[in-house]
């Protein structure tokens, strides 16, 4: 073999590209009792503040991308809505990016979700706009974000008494795939975008830095917001350029790749989807990490599987 070949270079010299990986950033903290505590989010920030070389950046400042995936609060959402009897659970929260520009559709987008909450018996609890510091971000970057709307629901009355928090899981991502296939379908509602809906957990995220993600979104930083786990992730863009809805972490995962089965799995989504005569809509420009999480999702909420045979 040549001596210059690129397979001899690690017996040639002290640098082994093989062990030099450009990628995104991810995390995971979580509170070994599973006790909720405020301090788990300050230890996120701290994290977050190591890996903004992992995380892609415009010549502007904007970031490709970052987030996190935390558990429910429970003590944050008694105070938002007032409720001292919640109990987790009880209660779901989605999140949704709204479209910017087009805020005169605001309602229609509302209406959607309301809709199909009252179709599967979701009762509103409260909707809210997520608060964010703008004084954290560069003037361009302000510009790159989309405002997240926030709405807390309650448990069906149709569940029995001692039905599982599995099935209170499964009534919301039912909910989750309508307001999908038709908000994704809708033109004016471009733009519009669910980055969590569920009763254990919620994603916060944006086309941030990595150290901007606990300073911008103020619930984060609010004392009374305590969490038992959590995991992030700041993006590299790869093979798809940045955008505000492939910000990671998704509902299920953080990814740090690319997928060379992402065909073969789109395929096989619609294939089963026809089995059970449903009707799958994935967004225009979604990456293939995106499609990974939702079909993960369905595998756990429709065949039943566990997490780790899901992935499998």
């Amino acid at each position: 073999m040549n001596k210059y070949s690129p397979l001899d270079t690690k017996d040639q010299m002290l640098y082994n590209a093989d062990d030099s990986q450009d990628s995104c950033g991810v995390g995971f903290i979580t509170h070994k009792q599973s006790r909720q505590t405020h301090d788990l989010l300050n230890k996120s920030h701290e994290a977050l503040c190591t890996i903004p070389h992992r995380g892609g950046m415009s010549a502007e400042g904007i970031g490709d991308g970052a987030g996190v995936n935390i558990d429910l609060s429970l003590k944050f959402f008694r105070k938002v809505t007032e409720k001292q009897d919640l109990e987790l659970g009880q209660f779901g929260v989605a999140n949704f990016f709204f479209p910017e520009d087009h805020s005169h559709f605001d309602s229609a987008a509302r209406d959607l979700v309301d809709s199909h909450l009252k179709k599967y018996a979701l009762p509103v609890i409260k909707w809210r706009d997520i608060p964010v510091d703008n004084s954290v971000l560069n003037e361009a970057s302000i510009k790159a974000q989309l405002p997240i709307k926030q709405v807390i629901f309650g448990r069906p009355d149709t569940l029995a008494n001692d039905a599982s928090h599995e099935e209170f899981e499964c009534y919301i991502q039912d909910a989750l795939l309508n307001i999908e296939e038709e908000g994704f379908t809708r033109h004016e509602l471009d733009g519009f975008y669910p980055l969590s809906m569920s009763s254990r957990t919620q994603v916060y995220k944006g086309r941030l830095n990595s150290f901007e993600v606990i300073p911008y979104f103020t619930d984060l930083f609010d004392k009374d917001h305590e969490i038992n786990t959590l995991f992030f992730h700041t993006r590299f863009s790869t093979n798809t350029a940045p955008a505000t809805m492939m910000a990671q972490p998704f509902r299920y995962m953080a990814h740090n790749g690319e997928l060379n089965t992402d065909k073969k799995n789109r395929l096989s989504e619609q294939a089963i989807a026809r089995q059970h005569g449903k009707n799958l809509v994935f967004p225009i420009g979604q990456s293939d990490s995106s499609r990974l999480d939702q079909t993960l999702s369905r595998r756990i909420h429709e065949d039943k599987l566990d997490i780790v045979t899901a992935i499998l």
